[in-house]
């Protein structure tokens, strides 16, 4: 393995085990057993490598999201790639707890979240569009209701990591229990069909 890459996986465990503020340049060389100096050959500050980890973040999610065939069931589809995404969260999960101190000290990042947020809502916003199609979730019944719902599903799904740590003090189930929390939100807006697709999701 390349030291490159040893220092970004250093630098993810300690991120994700002691917070992104605690952790510092050379306490990540010192891990490896190299100096500061050789560390910085690589990475000039902290922000650099907290960039390419999120950066590799993204690419984790898209190579997953990639796997899933999109010939399934479309409301299975939505179920399997909200899974595989807070799955993938979690494993670089210091994003999430320091996501907005993440993003304000990088407007280079900051600005790809932005527009990676509005490629998200397009197409949470066209699986919406075909579950309606197919008679498997109800017509809005409000301006703006289904912008709304995957708005409040963004929020639980940028927050959720924060919330397991204070509230679920073991990893087992983490991931499973919020993966529910968040689902659930599309329960109330099924049609009857669609309800009972969901429950065989279930099962």
């Amino acid at each position: 393995m390349k030291t490159k890459e040893k220092i970004l996986l250093k630098s993810l465990e300690l991120f994700n085990e002691e917070g992104l503020k605690e952790v510092t340049l050379r306490q990540i060389a010192s891990s490896l057993g190299m100096s500061q100096g050789n560390l910085n050959y690589h990475f000039k500050t902290k922000s650099d490598i907290v960039s390419e980890l999120y950066y590799k973040l993204v690419s984790a999610m898209d190579h997953e999201m990639n796997q899933l065939s999109s010939e399934r069931p479309i409301l299975s589809f939505l179920y399997e790639s909200a899974l595989i995404s807070m799955n993938t969260l979690f494993e670089y999960r210091f994003i999430t707890r320091d996501l907005y101190l993440v993003l304000s000290g990088d407007p280079e990042l900051k600005a790809h979240y932005l527009q990676l947020q509005l490629l998200r809502k397009q197409q949470y916003l066209y699986v919406f569009e075909q579950l309606t199609k197919e008679g498997l979730m109800r017509k809005q019944e409000l301006d703006g209701e289904y912008d709304r719902l995957y708005e409040r599903m963004n929020i639980l799904g940028d927050n959720w990591i924060n919330a397991a740590d204070f509230f679920l003090k073991e990893r087992g189930g983490k991931v499973s229990h919020y993966h529910r929390v968040l689902f659930e939100m599309i329960y109330p807006y099924l049609t009857t069909s669609g309800k009972r697709q969901y429950q065989e999701l279930l099962k």
